[in-house]
């Protein structure tokens, strides 16, 4: 008895679906994967440089009891490198450290670097009755004696990156600048200290 063979099954409809929003949604990666790498390519991308340019304390003044009260007058310079990537820097924060504890604190209004510029930012913070530790104190004192206090400056700011008419997402920038030794005296002022920068 001879035998007839089924006809083929269509493919189901929502699985043919399913394929076809797979195969837009890889497309999709694919083609923003590519655009990054242009924009990569063409941009060539260089770190931003920052750097403690000059630092002073005013009005130092420390208690028996480790309360300490100071004004910290600082110019921090940002070397932007890149011929088309601009920076945007929005809620920026200042600390003034003395062994990992914060000594003084600022905010700064977001600002706008170009392409290819050099901007310096210039803050004052006062530190007001701050209590520090008993071992930071006695450390304070004799640096003090010398005339001169070893300090961390902080910089914490939230960035986003332009090229031509893109933007970025917002990044948090981390600065760093160790071992800057300011002077009490008003003519001697740190000069070009280096910065770590993870952008």
């Amino acid at each position: 008895m001879p035998t007839t063979a089924s006809p083929n099954r269509p493919l189901h409809p929502r699985r043919s679906r399913v394929c076809y929003v797979f195969l837009v949604v890889l497309t999709l990666i694919f083609i923003i994967a590519v655009g990054f790498l242009i924009t990569w390519l063409v941009t060539k991308p260089k770190k931003l440089h920052y750097s403690l340019e000059n630092a002073s304390v005013q009005n130092f003044n420390l208690t028996d009891d480790n309360h300490m009260s100071a004004t910290f007058k600082l110019t921090i310079q940002s070397h932007n490198p890149n011929h088309r990537i601009s920076v945007y820097y929005n809620s920026v924060e200042i600390y003034v450290k003395f062994k990992d504890q914060t000594l003084a604190f600022d905010t700064m209004e977001p600002f706008h670097q170009p392409r290819m510029n050099v901007t310096q930012i210039d803050d004052t913070l006062v530190a007001q009755n701050v209590a520090v530790s008993k071992s930071s104190g006695k450390d304070l004192r004799d640096q003090h004696s010398l005339g001169k206090i070893e300090l961390e400056v902080y910089v914490k700011a939230k960035v986003r990156f332009k090229v031509a008419v893109w933007k970025s997402s917002h990044r948090t920038a981390h600065i760093k600048c160790s071992h800057a030794t300011v002077y009490l005296s008003q003519s001697n002022k740190s000069l070009n200290s280096s910065c770590e920068a993870d952008v």
